[in-house]
């Protein structure tokens, strides 16, 4: 099992999505249903607006 934060700590270090999923071995899917709250909220990765 991924602790969520995982996912956002490599979304925020400026990986994509599909980076973040081969790394933890979790579906894109499930990376994109964790992160769309945040980017809905206007949160975005440093660098990226």
């Amino acid at each position: 099992m991924v602790d969520i934060v995982e996912i956002y700590v490599h979304w925020y270090a400026g990986r994509s999505k599909s980076q973040v999923s081969a790394s933890l071995g979790v579906d894109r899917k499930t990376v994109r249903k964790y992160l769309a709250p945040a980017e809905e909220a206007g949160i975005a990765p440093a660098g990226r607006l």
